[in-house]
């Protein structure tokens, strides 16, 4: 029987809150509900993207959600796998997966496809494929031209090619779905301007290199999906020495999201949502668990395998749960002097 492999993958460009939170505890149970091993992956590939590390740390610790160690290593930070990424990458471009991309935002902008205001992004056109020779030749181009404008050079980014036909894949909590890459995304950044690999090639390579086989995350993600998959695709065709047989792809499951009394998901704007600021202000940490695990349909307790052995799909919510204003008060409230 296959040993689920889960991943906690927090990124500290931003501090943790409730949602986070939730997300990180469900992937948790559900892997340890089903005897498996679960790996803590920080996501900081962004300039400055251990600003918040230690903070990230503290929280984890604080939630109480220890991880198992991967390669003898407590948790990963992707900016200390860059050697990894590139090498892929050089493979990539060698068959023609990817190429050298010096469009802008302006430049995709202008090339768009009868656009709509309602569309979240354009996709890309494919302005950049076949267009240059080599990486070389377009960041010789990109020079030149920013000469002429007058102002600095930027550098080459790669996209890699996706697929014409459509990608499917099932979701647990959502089902069958089908996306068709050239229409939803176009060609995907893999590395970006400044040489930095981009978030949707590092999380396939790592998933890939840890074995992991489940996915758990916010269904704010749940239309990347594809993008991901057709990296992998991509990936198994290179069949690269640095990483280690293909497992298989994961399986994956997106949850509803919290949204605040706005009604809009969690984000960094919920400074008093946030765990630090929860712990500063004494909060204890099994108050917020029990909120939590009520949220994920589960009855609360400080008992953390009862927690594992009452964890069940079929209980999770089909809808995003509300933490605002009121919820926080009940978590907070003393009774007595003591909480």
């Amino acid at each position: 029987m296959t040993t689920v492999v889960g991943r906690l993958a927090p990124s500290p460009t931003g501090l943790l809150h409730v949602g986070n939170a939730r997300s990180l505890l469900l992937a948790w149970l559900a892997v340890r509900h089903a005897g498996g091993r679960i790996h803590l992956r920080v996501e900081d590939l962004l300039p400055d993207g251990d600003v918040h590390l230690p903070a990230l740390l503290a929280d984890l610790a604080w939630l109480g959600l220890p991880c198992d160690p991967w390669q003898g290593q407590a948790f990963i930070r992707q900016s200390e796998r860059a050697a990894l990424y590139d090498a892929l990458l050089a493979g990539l471009l060698t068959r023609g997966e990817v190429y050298p991309c010096v469009c802008t935002r302006k430049d995709i902008d202008l090339a768009a496809r009868a656009p709509h205001a309602e569309d979240k992004a354009t996709a890309y056109p494919g302005t950049c494929r076949g267009r240059f020779g080599s990486e070389a030749e377009a960041l010789a181009f990109e020079r030149q031209r920013a000469a002429e404008e007058g102002r600095p050079a930027l550098g080459v980014a790669l996209r890699l090619v996706v697929p014409d036909a459509p990608v499917t894949f099932t979701d647990l909590l959502h089902g069958p779905q089908t996306v068709r890459l050239p229409d939803d995304s176009g060609d995907i950044v893999v590395r970006r301007k400044d040489g930095g690999v981009a978030y949707m090639f590092a999380v396939v390579v790592d998933d890939w290199a840890m074995g992991v086989n489940q996915v758990v995350r916010g269904d704010d993600l749940l239309e990347v999906t594809g993008q991901q998959l057709a990296v992998y695709a991509a990936l198994q065709r290179l069949s690269a020495s640095e990483l280690p047989a293909f497992q298989g792809l994961p399986s994956y499951v997106h949850v509803p999201l919290v949204l605040g009394d706005d009604g809009r998901r969690l984000a960094k704007r919920n400074a008093s949502l946030h765990l630090g600021a929860l712990r500063e202000t004494g909060v204890p940490a099994q108050r917020l668990r029990a909120w939590l695990v009520t949220s994920l349909g589960m009855s609360p307790s400080e008992d953390f395998a009862s927690l594992i052995d009452d964890f069940a799909w079929s209980r999770l919510p089909r809808t995003p749960v509300h933490f605002g204003v009121e919820q926080l008060r009940q978590i907070s409230r003393t009774t007595g002097g003591r909480p």
